[in-house]
């Protein structure tokens, strides 16, 4: 019970520190990489991260439960809680995990990137909130164009000021002659998404083992505590049943008859 108590305390602090660093790097590369969800089409295989965000969330009650159980062994509600909390982390995360292999598939296969890419930036001159996510991947990303600057003189006659690492303000001096950045943004966004992918897999991977040994050990204590309940039940004695005996000091006693003595016996005088 010790040890397994001890285990409990490990993957609880395990879980605060992983689910805090976990849920911190989804939501900053959320925010962070939001301009792929108009300059491509791999928008809903990355909203799908947010599956690490709830399993993030779970770590916390998770954590205060793995705390309290080895207290209250007593409690079952408690246990079993902390076993249902702790399994539907572990869906979440799971889910999540398998979610990136989508994610892998649009990085082995850049042509799709490129080509969606290439329609978003076909577009950019029409709506401003694609013109917006260009601009800031250009500019978080130090590049300019898709394959390479030249790409932006098929759709306008002079290059955005991202490609000369200035912000679009809407004024004349927003034009750019010489680009800053000659390199296209094809390869900067794969290496950009497949470490997306590569560090919330490993950092969801190493939370699902955590979980698993709290899952076991929550059961093997369940067990255990029970177990030893059958066992002190068992060993215990069965107090004697008393018999009450009734000891007979005098023996019994005839039942008393009124004894009349010969002289106060009434008299019968026969008549002559």
């Amino acid at each position: 019970m010790r040890n397994s108590a001890i285990v409990l305390f490990s993957c609880a602090g395990l879980l605060l520190s992983g689910g805090t660093i976990l849920g911190g790097t989804v939501a900053w590369s959320l925010l962070r990489m939001s301009y792929y969800f108009w300059t491509t089409d791999i928008g809903v295989e990355l909203s799908s991260s947010v599956l690490f965000m709830a399993g993030s969330l779970l770590c916390l009650p998770t954590c205060w439960l793995a705390t309290l159980v080895p207290y209250n062994l007593k409690s079952k509600s408690l246990n079993a809680t902390l076993m249902g909390v702790v399994s539907v982390a572990m869906l979440m995360l799971s889910l999540g995990v398998s979610s990136m292999g989508s994610v892998a598939r649009a990085v082995r296969d850049p042509s799709a990137l490129n080509t969606s890419m290439l329609r978003a930036m076909a577009i950019d001159g029409f709506d401003p909130t694609v013109r917006s996510s260009f601009s800031a991947m250009q500019i978080e990303l130090k590049c300019c164009g898709v394959q390479s600057y030249s790409d932006w003189y098929q759709h306008r006659r002079t290059l955005p000021p991202a490609c000369c690492g200035r912000v679009l303000t809407g004024k004349s001096s927003d034009i750019c002659d010489v680009p800053l950045y000659s390199m296209g943004c094809l390869r900067p966004a794969l290496a950009d998404i497949r470490h997306f992918a590569n560090v919330l897999s490993a950092l969801s991977s190493t939370l699902i083992v955590v979980m698993a040994v709290t899952l076991f050990e929550a059961a093997f204590m369940l067990v255990t505590y029970e177990v030893e309940q059958e066992k002190l039940l068992s060993n215990k004695p069965t107090n004697p049943v008393r018999i009450g005996i009734a000891c007979l000091s005098h023996p019994p006693q005839p039942p008393h008859m009124a004894l009349v003595e010969p002289s106060l016996a009434p008299v019968q005088y026969n008549n002559v």
